[in-house]
């Protein structure tokens, strides 16, 4: 398990205590039920709120997040080895590509045609943003924040 709102998290983008916080990942031995924190290596991702996650074999990916003050919503993609515990950027967050930045959207690792995808599905976006995906609907809600219903596929074999 990773990430999420901890007690003493620092609301700006990103400092020392920031990433020695989300430097860990707590692990679960299921024949005993212990919970324990293993140290990480690797700069973790940004969006430690609000992410969407997804296995596939050895690898858990996190996609997007809330960074933890006013509006930084993020649409990196980074993977997790859980074999030597190392965190690897796969894509960094922009405003120029891909899906637009954004928190608690859904993922789903597919096969098609032996080759591995990640999808990522919906979510909740800033209003000034990547320009919106043809044919995706986006709506506001009682408290201001956009919905969106996109889809947006990543080869893993070729890195788009």
């Amino acid at each position: 398990m990773w990430g999420g709102d901890q007690p003493g998290r620092p609301g700006v983008h990103n400092n020392e205590k920031k990433k020695s916080m989300y430097s860990v990942m707590e692990v679960c031995h299921l024949p005993t039920g212990e919970w324990v924190q293993k140290p990480t290596t690797g700069d973790p991702p940004l969006g430690v709120c609000g992410h969407a996650a997804a296995v596939i074999r050895n690898e858990i990916f996190f996609f997007g997040g809330f960074c933890g003050h006013s509006g930084c919503y993020h649409n990196s993609l980074y993977s997790f080895n859980v074999d030597t515990f190392n965190w690897k950027e796969l894509s960094p967050t922009t405003s120029h590509h891909g899906p637009m930045m954004k928190y608690f959207p859904g993922m789903i690792a597919i096969k098609v045609n032996d080759e591995d995808y990640l999808v990522v599905i919906g979510g909740k976006v800033s209003s000034s943003n990547t320009p919106p995906q043809p044919g995706a609907q986006y709506s506001k809600d009682t408290y201001g924040s956009q919905h969106c219903n996109e889809v947006h596929m990543y080869r893993l074999k070729t890195g788009q």
